[in-house]
């Protein structure tokens, strides 16, 4: 966002030199405005989180695809694909 503000370029522009899509920017600029959330602004960094170990997959035959799901709870899971 500071480079934005200093770039004295419209959204537009900036986003357009930079790759950035225009709508994610106005977002971060109402957050900003509007101020952090208390709850985000009182929360710690945890750094490294020892999660244990995870017990082994069941073979399965190779497909040449690999995928990875990671569930970021709050019925948000991300899955990568590659083929």
């Amino acid at each position: 966002m500071s480079e934005f503000l200093t770039s004295g370029q419209d959204c537009k522009s900036f986003c357009r030199d930079k790759g950035l899509n225009p709508s994610r920017l106005i977002r971060w600029q109402g957050v900003f405005r509007n101020g952090i959330s208390p709850a985000i602004s009182q929360m710690q960094p945890v750094g490294f989180l020892d999660l244990g170990t995870l017990p082994a997959p069941e073979p399965q035959p190779r497909t040449g695809i690999l995928e990875l799901k990671l569930d970021l709870g709050g019925g948000v899971v991300l899955t990568l694909t590659r083929n």
